[in-house]
Order: C-alpha cells, then structure tokens, then sequence
C-alpha cells in the first residue's frame, strides 16, 4: 500500500498572499499560485490593470505626473535633441537619460536574473542539478520518471519521485506567469473557449532583462550615411528607419521608444492524424539587433498567447469565419490593452543597465503570412492589406496609396451603419462590396502610432520564397515542359551542403521554404535557351529583386536598383501571358505586396529582420515539442506548464553560469593582484562589465582567418607544416592533416588524367622563382621539366571561408571545393568551379569578377618534403555578348563562359598557388533549346562546354559578382 501523506489530517497553516486560501506547505501555495487556469492569477492580474487604468484616467498624485501634461507635452525633441541623433558610420554611443515620473503603473515585477538569489534556492549538487534540468525539459511522463528515478544511476539525489521533482521546481524564480481567460464569443460554440496568455509588459521587461540580449539592445534612432557629405542614407536595423525618427520626434523629450514586434500564425500541433492546430502570439522587441534576435536558441521572441480556435455551432461556413475573425480581435485586444495604454501614457521600465526609462510601445511589426495579415488588417482577401489596392489592381505596377487605419475603421463604420453586424448574413453582404473581413473592433485600433499599413511589413519567407514556388516554378515548367524541366534539372551537379534534384521538381510534394530558396538558386540557368528571351528577362527580374531585397543593409543607391529590377518584370510580364505560362489576370495578393518592400525599407529597415523563419521555428519549440510531451488533451494547458518549467531551468542555468564565472574571475583576480602595477590598475575593465565577456550571445561558428592568424603567430608551436590552415586577405583555406593520396608525378597524372601536369609544375616553379605573376594562360616556356621531387602529397577537397559582403568582419559559412579523381562512382571525376585571382592590383569582392579568371579546380597538392601548397585548374573563358559592355547575357544577366581549349582540342590549365583561388562557384551547362538526351548527372559537365557562370547559387556570391554592374 502507498504511504499515507505525513500532512493528512494536520492543519493547513498557510495562505495564499492573493485570495487568502489555505495550504499545507509553501510548495502548495506556489503550485496554487502558478496553475494557469486558476481564478486567483486571473482576479490579481485583472485587479493591477484596472488599477493601472484607472490610475491613467483619474486626476493626478503626488507621486505621478498629470496626464494632460502626458498627452500635450511642454516640448518636443528638436533636430539637435538628444533623444535621438543623426549618425556617420561611425556613431558615438547614446547617452541614457533620467526620466521622469510615470502615470501607469509599472508592470508586475519579473524576478531579474541575480545568480546569488539562483544559487540559494536549490542548493543540490551541479551533476544533480544538470539531471534535474534535463528531466524537466524531457518529453517523459510521470510515470517514465518515477522509473527512471527506481533505478541507480550512481547519482545522490533529492528527490526520488517525479512529482517531488516538479514541486522543487515551482520553487524556482519564473519569468512572466501564465493566465487564463474564460472568454464569451458572440455565437455558441461546441466548447468553452479560454484564452492562455502573458502580461506584455512582462514579457518586455523580460527581453529587457536577459542578460544574453543585454549587450544587443539599442534606444536611439538614427540616422546613418555613407559618407560625411550626407548625401545616401543606410537602412539597417528598425531603429536606423524613418518611422523610428518620427515615431520619437512625436513623444516628450528624453521618452524611450521600444518597438514591439508581434508574430501570430496557425500550425499545426498533431502529427498525421487529430487535426489539432494551435494559433500562437509571438512578442520581441525591435530595439534588440536583428541579427541576434533571429537566434532563436537565444529566446527572442517569447510565447505571448495561445489565441482560441473555437468551433462554432452555427450552420453557415461563411458565418463561422466571420465568428473566428472577430473572436481573434476580441482575445487580441484583451492581451494587448496594457501594450495600447503604455503607447498612450508611457511606462517606467528598466533598462538593461539597470536605468528607468520612460517608454512608449508602438507597434514595429506584425510578422505574418499573406491571409494572417489579411486577418489583422481587418480586409478580405480580395484586397490588400497594406494599400487601397484590390484583386483587380493586384497586378499594377506602381504602387497604391496605403490603407490607413481611417480608411479601415470608416469602410467599418459604414457597413455598420447599412446594416447590424449581428445579423451575420446580410452583414456578409455589406463587407463583401467593402472588401473587408467583418470584424468590427481591430486589435490596432486606438494604438498610438501604429498604422497597417506601417505596420504589417514585408515577410520574406512567404511573399519571397513561397510565391517563388507557388507561381515562377510553375509558369516555368508551363513553359518548358514538365519532363524537360524535370530532365535538366537533374542534370545539375550541386556544391557540397546543397540540395540536388535527381529526379526534378515537378512532382515534389510537401515543399519546405529549404527547397524553395535551393530551387531559386538554379531555376534561371536551367531554363535558359528553352524559352522566349522576355520570358527569362521576366523571371530574372524577379530573381534578382528577391536577391536584392534579401540583403541585411541597404543605401538609397540599391534601392534605386531594387525598384528597377521589379520594373523590369513589368516591362516582360506580358510575355509570360504570351507563353501560355498564366492566364490574363493577375489577381496574386503577393505580387502586389511587392511594390511595398522598398517604402517599407526606408521606414522600417532591411526586410529580413521581419523573416517568418525564427517564427517557425519557435513553434516547434515553444507548441509542438511542449504538445507532443503530453498525452493529447487540453493542449494549451499543457504547453503553458511545459514552458513554464523549461523557462525556470533556462532562468536557473544562465544565473548558475554567471556565477560560476564570477567566482573564476575572482580567483583570477586574486592570483594576479598582488604582481600587477598601478599602470595596470588604471586599466581595469569595470567589474559591472565582466559577465558579458564570457557570455557569447550566439555560438561562434569556425573562423579559419583567427585559426590561421594563430599558426602565423606561433600559437600553436606543435602544428605541422606547412599549415594546414592558412588565409589571404579575403579567403582562409583548410586541408586536412592527412593527405588522401601520395602518388608520383607521373601517376598522378594518369589518375587525374592531366597529361601536362609535370610541364605545368615546371612552369610553376620557373614563374616563383622569376616573381612572374601566375596566369591560367597555358604557356609553356620551358623545355626541360626535370623536377626536384618526384612524389606529391594529392588533397580531394579544401575547405575555403570568406568573409560576408555586408560585413567584412563576419567570417561567412564554409564553402568545401571538391577535385575527386575518376572512379567507379564517378566515372569522369568530381571537380567543382572556382574564381582565381588573374590581377594583383583587383579586389574580390569589390571589383566582381573584373580582374578575375574563373576555373575548374582539377587537383590540389604539394611537393613531398615542401612548402608550396598548389592547384592544377582549367581555365573558362567569358563569352563576349553583343551589345553588352559588361558581357553579361541581357536574358539570364548572367555570364556565358565557355571552357578554354588549345588549338589541338585539349584543355587549357596551369598550376597555381592555392592561396590565389577568391571564392568558390557554380556553372550550370547551357542546355540550348533541348538537353541533349544522352546526358547524365556524371557526364553533363565534361561533356558540356559552355556553361552559365550562375551568381543565384549563394547570397553572397550574386553581391559578389552584382557589384561590377552597380
């Protein structure tokens, strides 16, 4: 028999601090406290916001200033303010100001993460601790747990049960709690409907308070400028927009804008079968750098509700998405009333250094997909939600004047004045000729600076790469064929990392946004020759605008360039009509979406920071995984309380570490105090600032440039020479310690079957001797080509890293160059493209491909018992193209280069220093009209000569080789 409980029958001692309920221990009342159903969250909650709101309306006190002083302030920020500044490239750093009283209250106090407080509420072992955590972010049930825990896994623990384990648990500091709110919808529905949520404002202060995001926020707007003449404007980050500087420039002096960045989306929580979908609210803050709230390791967006998604018992499918609608606006104006009145009046938060600022939250960025946005816009989706445009004007090519909140609220005060809302049929009527969705209260609606069409910016994962697939694709596999589509694309020979289409795309099913952006990256070289010119100049203009607008920074000159390249597909979009590729109409919500992209720049920054993709995939981590851990009932119950337990283990680890750093830096200290001068003294960083130097907000991918920089310096004493890694002033390279072969001159050159290699080192090493420059020219000067080795050390791949175009200091992902000699598997060999330095004085990537030779790399190796580490690679030369001075074909704009061959038929290539190879590439064979049918994935590169040198296979190659032309 069970043990009975030690406290059955005794006396409960002790009450809860909110609705006065008795309880036996301590741990009782904080579970009580933390259930997210419970009415005593709920009454406490609601108390504090009626508190706060009539706080905001009623006459002023002592401790708070008078709200007409609030809402007609005595001054506003002039051009010289220092509330914000109007920045060179290198800007000094904001000052932070002392703020003035507040008229609302500030939010409940979220815990701050202060390791000693941590430490001292679980004082078991770090293996116990480390066991603990991992238990409580598992998917293991109760069950699983107390048998795990039956077992001796040589580990002392605490507690011996998992219910003793999750009560250790609630004991520890939370972040922003979970509520639950029994809502009333306008029509019956099968089941009750409640409404999981968090305070906003706490889980502002939250991101505010993390101490990973600490060194990435910023206050200030600016404005950046590529020179001192300020003549062309930077846009990078929310705050360097327009609409953060007049956002400021309308709020009191020394007021701190936090732009809040809200996400909302359906997925779907049951896998194969349940039909169960959960609708999450994402919150961040825009302030935090986008480059780091991206990471979403990092945690930068926080789960802010689980909207309801009722079923509604009326009989109409009409009537039902309007009931959805509205009751969608009415659960998101219930969560976000204290975001709309902090907007009004301002709020005290804490920054992170710890300073009150006085601030305001605007609504930055609603992050959503094409109907979603339609959702929160309040308009059908046979209008847009950012512009006047309708479905007739979708294929326009200018852009429409924006849909204001006015046009929206007046379009719904009509159709309320022609007829109730309530009788849903005849009100279905009404919105229908009004284009709108039938909701009549939208969340937006009385937020301060904060318009639709403001804020619902472009989303590149939907209105980028999911209409890339939806329409492009298919209008070229109208237009080629399906089977020769098919056909030519698995002709391609990808680069390592990349996705290879061995039987096509046709057919594909179940396409994720991976295979969306690795389609673009081959689309336009495989259907060039098989359609009319206008055709491809019309599907490469929408290319290369996707390219463009995918950039992380951008200056008034590339978004000149940006709006000609989606002009361009409106000059040619006839003759993707003409081709029999699409119909007359162009009613694509997506397309029209387009003509938004570069105002929404110059007001709200580079569009990837309002990428879907972190989104995404925080709905795996914050729904699915939490769903699936249950036993498939109440999920939104049972995700609050998953989450609720993995966020105390995340709050509890990241304290722990910095106070495990803390007391290593202080013995650090301690050892080196008593040897260090005063000089030394002088230059002390400050101690507030340490816990940030090992605090690494995103995990450091390898940098062969700092590897290499270390071998150079002598850092690593024990390396073998020569280094295997080693860098140039834009590429770092990296052999493997062993070679893969070692052969003789003259095998080697049957193996790879180069039958010139033993000339071509001689003509090596007669340039390095002569400090002649190296050219793939395929002279050969010397007569003799006695050599002073006869073995080589044979490497198949290199890896090869450059730094990012956008930001020289980033090293970028690693790139891997393959020279695998014939074999069984590959009957002809495996030899990627690569761009080589032919100009000492050019600069990759600057110049582009000025300067610059582009070659196939067919070997890689060094002389036994040397130091040289070279390459034997085969030239391609560029084809020049009529009426082009840059010899870019005017239908792909891209380079034809064709392979370069003696007058004997045999190709041409030369040895040079591996060190002179700038970047890797891609080529694509130039198919013609119809692909050759004897072609195979192994034979089309040899067999084929000329090739599309194709800039879309990388971001930063296409910058790369764009930057010629600009």
């Amino acid at each position: 028999m069970p043990k009975a409980k030690a406290n059955r029958g005794g006396l409960k001692m002790i009450s809860c601090p909110r609705c006065g309920k008795r309880f036996f221990s301590e741990t009782n009342v904080l579970q009580h406290m933390n259930q997210p159903t419970g009415t005593c969250r709920f009454a406490s909650w609601h108390e504090e916001c009626s508190r706060s709101f009539s706080q905001a309306r009623c006459p002023p006190s002592d401790n708070s200033v008078p709200c007409s002083s609030i809402n007609r302030p005595p001054h506003f920020p002039s051009a010289d303010s220092n509330a914000y500044q109007d920045w060179d490239l290198n800007p000094p750093s904001p000052e932070v100001h002392e703020t003035e009283d507040f008229t609302m209250d500030a939010p409940e106090e979220v815990i701050p993460l202060v390791p000693g407080k941590f430490v001292e509420v679980y004082e078991g072992s770090s293996e116990e601790w480390q066991f603990a955590s991992w238990l409580l972010r598992s998917r293991l049930s109760l069950t699983a747990i107390d048998s795990l825990l039956a077992l001796d896994i040589g580990i002392p623990l605490s507690f011996r049960t998992g219910k003793q384990l999750r009560a250790r648990a609630e004991v520890l500091p939370s972040g922003p709690a979970w509520l639950c709110e029994e809502m009333e919808p306008e029509s019956p529905t099968k089941h009750p409907v409640r409404l999981f949520y968090r305070q906003p404002l706490e889980c502002l202060q939250s991101l505010l308070s993390h101490p990973l995001l600490t060194p990435h926020i910023s206050f200030v707007p600016r404005k950046v400028w590529t020179s001192s003449a300020r003549v062309c404007r930077i846009y990078d980050e929310w705050l360097s927009g327009d609409r953060a500087w007049e956002i400021q420039d309308a709020l009191p002096r020394d007021a701190t804008v936090l732009g809040v960045v809200l996400s909302s989306d359906k997925t779907n929580i049951s896998v194969m079968t349940g039909n169960r979908v959960a609708h999450p609210v994402l919150i961040s803050l825009a302030n935090i750098d986008a480059s780091i709230r991206s990471k979403t390791s990092l945690h930068g967006y926080l789960l802010l509700a689980l909207l309801p998604i009722p079923k509604f018992v009326h009989k109409t499918t009409r009537v039902r998405g309007l009931l959805q609608d509205r009751l969608i606006h009415q659960a998101l104006n219930w969560v976000l009333t204290p975001l709309k009145t902090a907007a009004t009046v301002g709020i005290m938060m804490s920054d992170p250094a710890g300073n009150l600022r006085y601030c305001y939250t605007p609504l930055a960025s609603w992050i959503a997909d094409t109907p979603e946005e339609c959702l929160i816009a309040a308009t059908s989706p046979k209008a847009s939600p950012i512009t006047t445009a309708t479905s007739k004007n979708f294929g326009d090519p200018f852009h429409h004047p924006p849909r204001t909140s006015s046009i929206t609220l007046s379009a719904i005060q009509r159709a309320c004045a022609e007829q109730d809302p309530f009788d849903y049929k005849n009100f279905i009527k009404v919105i229908r000729a009004l284009r709108l969705n039938g909701v009549v209260e939208p969340v937006w609606k009385g937020w301060p600076l904060s318009e639709p069409s403001d804020f619902i910016t472009p989303e590149p994962l939907h209105h980028f790469h999911r209409f890339s697939w939806d329409h492009d694709t298919r209008w070229c596999i109208l237009a080629t064929g399906a089977a020769e589509f098919d056909y030519r694309f698995s002709l391609l020979q990808t680069l390592v990392g990349y996705r290879a289409f061995e039987d096509g795309i046709s057919k594909l099913k179940q396409v994720t946004g991976r295979d969306h952006r690795a389609i673009q990256c081959y689309i336009v070289g495989v259907i060039a020759g098989s359609v009319p010119r206008r055709f491809l100049t019309a599907i490469r203009s929408l290319m290369d605008f996707r390219y463009l607008a995918q950039a992380p920074m951008f200056t008034d000159d590339s978004l000149t360039e940006l709006a000609s390249a989606l002009q361009d597909f409106y000059d040619n979009k006839d003759a993707i009509t003409a081709a029999g590729a699409r119909k007359d109409s162009w009613e694509i919500p997506k397309l029209e979406l387009l003509q938004s992209i570069v105002p929404s720049i110059r007001l709200s920054g580079a569009v990837m920071q309002w990428s879907a993709d972190p989104t995404e995939h925080a709905h795996v981590q914050e729904i699915k995984v939490p769903a699936r851990a249950g036993n498939n009932r109440d999920y939104y119950n049972q995700i609050a309380r998953h989450l609720d337990r993995a966020e105390k283990c995340l709050r509890f680890d990241i304290a722990t570490y910095m106070e495990s750093k803390r007391g290593e830096e202080d013995l650090r200290v301690d050892e080196i105090e008593g040897n260090e001068t005063e000089q030394d003294k002088e230059h002390e960083p400050d101690e507030e600032e340490f816990p940030t130097d090992h605090l690494a907000a995103t995990r450091s991918p390898i940098n062969y440039f700092t590897i290499a920089d270390a071998l150079v310096r002598g850092c690593i004493p024990n390396a073998p020479r020569p280094y295997r890694t080693f860098s140039t002033a834009t590429t770092a390279f990296h052999l493997s310690t062993k070679p893969s072969l070692r052969l003789s001159v003259d095998e080697v050159a049957a193996v790879f079957n180069l039958p010139d290699l033993r000339a071509a080192i001689s003509e090596y090493l007669h340039r390095l001797e002569s400090g002649m420059p190296h050219r793939v020219s395929g002279v050969r000067s010397q007569q003799d080509h006695q050599l002073p080795f006869d073995r080589l050390q044979i490497w198949c791949k290199v890896r090869v890293q450059q730094m990012r175009y956008h930001s020289r200091q980033t090293p970028d992902t690693l790139q891997t160059l393959r020279a695998f000699h014939p074999s069984t598997v590959n009957p002809h060999g495996l030899y990627d493209a690569a761009i080589v330095n032919a100009d000492p004085d050019s600069d990759w990537p600057q110049r582009g491909l000025e300067g610059h030779s582009v070659v196939q790399l067919r070997m890689i190796f060094r002389p036994l018992h040397s130091e040289l580490l070279a390459a034997y690679v085969q030239r391609f030369d560029v084809v020049a193209q009529q009426g082009n001075t840059n010899n870019r074909n005017a239908g792909t704009g891209m380079y034809l280069v064709r392979q370069a061959v003696r007058s004997n038929g045999s190709r041409i290539g030369d040895v040079l220093p591996i060190t002179l190879i700038r970047s890797p590439a891609h080529l694509i064979p130039h198919f013609g009209k119809e692909a050759h049918s004897r072609l195979t994935s192994q034979t089309s590169y040899e067999l084929s000569s000329d090739f599309w040198l194709n800039k879309y296979w990388s971001k930063e190659f296409y910058y790369a080789l764009s930057s010629s032309s600009r």
